[in-house]
């Protein structure tokens, strides 16, 4: 599930993924989150990759180039 399938959940399995591997959050905690909380999650994620905060991410954003 890469997200760009067409079902409606792909995304959030995504997300789930990207947090179980950058900050250690279990996909099965993830699922069991109100879609609120998921979303929040979610939207901090992308404020951090936009405005790191942690050095280690602030390194990764200068050298690690990604599609905006």
């Amino acid at each position: 599930m890469s997200g760009a399938s067409g079902q409606d959940e792909a995304y959030q399995w995504m997300w789930a993924h990207i947090l179980w591997q950058k900050r250690g959050l279990r996909m099965e905690e993830f699922a069991e989150m109100p879609y609120n909380v998921q979303l929040a999650y979610i939207a901090s994620e992308q404020l951090a990759r936009e405005y790191p905060i942690n050095s280690i991410d602030r390194l990764a954003k200068v050298y690690i180039k990604t599609r905006t």
